[in-house]
């Protein structure tokens, strides 16, 4: 929930107007200046190489009110909605906010939308894909991998550098990591008030905070999470079973308010439209190349693109360090695939006596699910039984 505490804060409250707005008024600023926009797909696009090419980068979120009419024309059914909505206004006619497009295989279906963009654009050239790079990682952190992934940070910085319409030298990277660096650890301070063991800041404003930056310059993004960490340290003290949330990316509030209606207090998240996404600095002092793929492959796996056993040893990790009471894992229709993971992670959370609960086959937007707050109130008071108050 959004107290009032932060919606009558001024850098709250334009973080908040920006993240409603998704993008669409920094893009046009951006362009108005002479700039170009890169849409990106997936939470591992290395954004040091557009910055550095003075291109903004903006997520493409998804849009429950467009319909799918475009993205049903194309994909088969067991696309999830999520990846389903974000297709749709690619290929959908009409004006964009991008002028090209970044794809990160962050998870097997962005991979599969990739490949279907590609043939679309092959196809019927008219379309309204643009330009589209493909980000290729490996995301083991093993060094026989390692020549791969800055081959592939490599090949991006010159996709950039066409983009850009000039070459994007190791100077401009650095000054990109600096910016970005301190976006990271301007998060890390709200992070920090929200994990605290009394929290000043609830999951949803985080939530709002971190998705935010995915629509706006990263610097100015930077000096109003600054601004807002400032007075949050004096904010009032949630009280609550704590909880991590993991599992399907959060792009509203429906999930993390209907948690903290029931009187849970989230403490964590690996979600990719949150803590998972600004996790970890980019060494400025590293060749570019090996910074870049270093940092985007030695991050928290992800929900979605990492084995069982590396899932369940982060997954416990992340929630020991957050003082969890409770795990709550949630995932859309059609990724059931990552569900397989969670009978071995509730095992071992709660042989460390976190408790555990799934929620699958969530439907986009998840308020269209009924049944669903009525289960969120269950597990927070299954919480308020046995699990220590923040």
């Amino acid at each position: 929930m959004l107290r009032e505490c932060a919606l009558e804060n001024p850098a709250f409250t334009e973080l908040y107007r920006v993240w409603l707005d998704r993008g669409n008024a920094a893009a046009a600023a951006h362009r108005a200046k002479g700039g170009r926009v890169v849409g990106c797909l997936g939470a591992d696009v290395p954004e040091e190489y557009l910055l550095a090419g003075g291109l903004l980068p903006i997520r493409i979120a998804p849009d429950p009110g467009s319909g799918l009419e475009y993205a049903d024309r194309y994909l088969e059914a067991c696309f999830d909605p999520m990846v389903r909505s974000q297709f749709d206004r690619i290929v959908r006619p009409g004006e964009k906010p991008w002028d090209c497009l970044a794809v990160s295989n962050s998870t097997d279906v962005l991979v599969r939308a990739y490949l279907y963009l590609r043939e679309l654009r092959r196809t019927e050239p008219d379309s309204p894909v643009p330009d589209t790079a493909f980000i290729d990682w490996l995301f083991t952190p093993s060094p026989k991998f390692r020549v791969y992934n800055e081959a592939r940070a490599g090949e991006f910085r010159k996709k950039a550098e066409q983009w850009a319409g000039r070459p994007i030298t190791d100077e401009d990277i650095r000054e990109a990591i600096h910016t970005l660096n301190g976006q990271r650890s301007a998060m890390g301070r709200i992070y920090g008030l929200r994990q605290a063991r009394e929290p000043r800041v609830s999951g949803s404003e985080a939530l709002v905070i971190a998705g935010a930056g995915f629509y706006m310059d990263r610097g100015l993004h930077r000096d109003l999470v600054n601004a807002v960490a400032a007075e949050a340290a004096a904010w009032p003290v949630l009280k609550g079973p704590r909880l991590y949330v993991s599992g399907t990316e959060q792009y509203d509030l429906t999930v993390y308010s209907g948690l903290e209606k029931a009187g849970a207090v989230i403490v964590g998240e690996d979600q990719d439209c949150g803590q998972r996404y600004y996790e970890r600095l980019t060494d400025r002092e590293s060749p570019p190349e090996e910074a870049v793929a270093a940092r985007y492959i030695r991050r928290v796996p992800s929900p979605k693109k990492a084995t069982v056993s590396r899932r369940v040893e982060a997954l416990c990790c992340e929630a020991q360090e957050a003082g969890a009471a409770g795990v709550a894992v949630f995932m859309d229709w059609f990724e059931e695939a990552a569900s397989w993971d969670f009978p071995e992670e509730k095992a071992a959370l709660e042989a460390l006596g976190i408790r555990a609960a799934e929620f699958c086959k969530l439907p986009y937007p998840a308020d269209r699910d009924e049944t669903l707050p009525a289960r969120l109130e269950a597990f927070a008071e299954e919480l308020k039984g046995g699990a220590a108050n923040g």
